[in-house]
């Protein structure tokens, strides 16, 4: 699809989006429900109440599931992220006594956490391995009551939420276990450590350490785009055609994170900067499915990458995942963008 346009007064500025297909493989991003592990010596969150030295420790079992997703290559069988985006998480009540109740007599109660990734959620493919500072954990129902040396102790954490990260190296590990068609079924072993701490009050502090093991399973497509046909109704459509005659590659579509029927507009001019002009690219509702190459051209026979700098981000590829809006700030000589995207 070649587009002509004269924006603001400007030359020109050509812009070509073009399909090509080529071989490689391709991540796949899916999602499932992980339940906490019953296995020995796992999921036992060990609360430590420290004061003037002395210290009491209980242990409390944690129980519940979350939500995850996965970025997997099926090629290899190897996770480049793990991100949690939600969980439901409970833990059984704990009493605290130190000193027979003269230094602190502490109980929690109603204890509720939630399991969230906070950064990228970046996985080593090579050895499942990945930072647990990356998730965090945060008591968000249940309360902490009692007495202490600094006086009454009353936390409400739905209204005082405490949070606390993951610590050391996490793992993520997937066993195939079926294949039929064109789907792929893993199972799932996660583990994240957790050590942090809370100061309860002045000269009283709470100790947290647990290991959290997750367990479910996934099933994903060996190819995504065959995949995405298939549920679109439109089933092993040529990865280079057009099955709707709308201009737009099937590919594409696939790629930029739209479904077969929908009808994006792309590369929409807007003008910030006199001399310049700025193309928005808006990819679908949960983002970019596959790494987007932006390329120029001033004659449409020798293609380049653009410069990841013209590109907000400054990646090129743009990665798959992207949410946000690609948006390419080009000069306003003459010339042709295009995207590309591999078929996998």
């Amino acid at each position: 699809m070649t587009a002509h346009s004269l924006i603001s007064g400007l030359p020109l500025t050509l812009v070509l989006s073009l399909m090509l297909t080529g071989g490689a493989t391709a991540q796949v991003r899916g999602s499932t429900v992980l339940t906490l592990s019953d296995a020995p010596g796992v999921n036992i969150l060990k609360v430590t109440l420290s004061a003037v030295g002395i210290e009491d420790q209980q242990d409390s079992t944690l129980s519940g599931t979350v939500e995850a997703t996965l970025a997997i290559d099926p090629a290899t069988d190897q996770v480049s992220q793990f991100t949690l985006t939600s969980g439901d998480v409970t833990a059984t009540d704990m009493d605290f006594s130190l000193l027979g109740g003269l230094i602190a007599d502490v109980s929690l109660s109603g204890i509720e956490a939630t399991l969230m990734t906070s950064s990228e959620g970046l996985v080593d493919p090579a050895t499942g391995q990945f930072d647990g500072a990356q998730h965090q954990v945060t008591l968000n129902q249940g309360t902490i009551s009692g007495t202490s040396i600094a006086g009454a102790v009353d936390e409400n954490f739905s209204q005082n939420p405490v949070s606390g990260a993951g610590s050391g190296t996490g793992t993520v590990a997937i066993t195939r276990t079926a294949t039929e068609g064109n789907i792929v079924t893993y199972d799932i072993l996660v583990v994240l450590p957790l050590d942090f701490s809370n100061p309860l009050q002045e000269g009283v502090e709470v100790l947290v350490e647990a290991t959290i093991q997750m367990e479910g399973s996934i099933e994903v497509p060996l190819d995504p785009y065959l995949g995405w046909t298939e549920m679109n109704g439109i089933s092993e459509a040529p990865f280079e055609g057009d099955h709707d005659g709308d201009g737009i590659p099937n590919g594409l579509l696939w790629a930029l994170g739209y479904s077969a029927n929908d009808r994006p507009e792309l590369f929409i001019p807007d003008l910030f900067f006199p001399g310049q002009v700025d193309l928005f690219i808006d990819p679908g509702p949960d983002g970019t499915r596959a790494p987007i190459i932006v390329e120029g051209s001033y004659d449409l026979e020798e293609w380049m990458l653009l410069d990841p700098f013209q590109i907000w981000g400054f990646e090129n590829p743009v990665p798959a995942g992207e949410i946000w809006p690609i948006v390419l700030t080009l000069s306003g000589d003459r010339s042709f963008t295009r995207l590309r995207v591999v078929k996998p």
